[in-house]
């Protein structure tokens, strides 16, 4: 599959005097960046090839709803296809798009298989992801002037407020929180601190924050123009999931590639909806 991105900025604009649009709010799927700048847009694409590959989709996107059943909003909806595209006012990074828009999928279970998966491959082979540095999944997009919003929504579904004789089972511990909050040539540069704070004051009392060792951390990201934000775990600096860094097999210790494979290319059918 080929493509063209497109930075979205008309022509006949320069770019040095008008501010970057947004990318479309309905958007769902990955930030990208590259291990070199230059090397972006290839980035992107071989994320998406990752992302369109058959046997990938058979282990991570086979829900079994025939389109004619798919119900908004009711209904598991798979991705039919990923599209790289180029974030506009934002150079050093490309978004990958998951289609159709309306999809269900986990895009946090998606980024952490394919990081587990050239861990497992590692020195053996894992080529698939050579121009790549981090894949950063992206649950909701909106401009960065509606950030407020944005933060709202997402709060809302990943830390529902706990009322007066909900049924919490006893000894269940609510998960604890922090904000992490990067730019990317942002359009308006923000505070790191006032970001984190105010998103943390968002987040209902019953759940606490903890800077260390946190079990979700709220993900921020300006780039150019749009705001992106995603709830993952294991982003702590001693977890797995850090920064999100995908792994090349230059970047990986011949000990952790078995050369065997457990893999989803060569063993499809693990399901996983979202």
């Amino acid at each position: 599959m080929s493509y063209h991105l497109n930075n979205g900025v008309p022509l006949q604009l320069d770019g040095n005097d008008t501010a970057p649009p947004p990318l479309p709010p309905w958007l769902k799927g990955f930030l990208v960046t590259s291990k070199k700048r230059e090397d972006v847009a290839a980035a992107g694409r071989e994320i998406a090839n990752l992302c369109n590959d058959l046997f990938f989709k058979l282990a991570y996107d086979d829900l079994g709803v025939p389109a004619s059943m798919v119900k908004p909003g009711e209904t598991e909806v798979p991705y039919d296809f990923a599209e790289p595209l180029l974030i506009p006012g934002c150079p050093g990074s490309v978004f990958v798009a998951l289609r159709p828009d309306n999809n269900t999928v986990n895009v946090r279970m998606i980024a952490e298989d394919l990081i587990e998966e050239a861990d497992k491959v590692g020195a053996a082979g894992w080529t698939k992801t050579s121009h790549v540095q981090r894949l950063i999944p992206v649950e909701r997009v909106a401009p960065e002037f509606d950030l407020d919003r944005l933060a709202a929504a997402v709060i809302d579904e990943h830390f529902p407020r706990v009322r007066p004789g909900d049924d919490v089972k006893p000894g269940r511990k609510l998960p604890t929180f922090r904000v992490h909050y990067e730019e990317h040539s942002a359009a308006m540069h923000l505070h790191k601190i006032d970001v984190e704070k105010k998103i943390a004051d968002m987040v209902p009392s019953d759940y606490e924050v903890n800077l260390n060792d946190p079990t979700l951390t709220i993900l921020v990201f300006v780039a150019g123009g749009s705001c992106m934000m995603s709830v993952v775990q294991g982003y702590a600096s001693h977890e797995k999931f850090h920064h999100f860094h995908i792994h090349s097999a230059t970047d990986l210790s011949p000990k952790k590639g078995t050369g065997m494979s457990t893999s989803v290319w060569t063993q499809p059918g693990r399901a996983q909806a979202a």
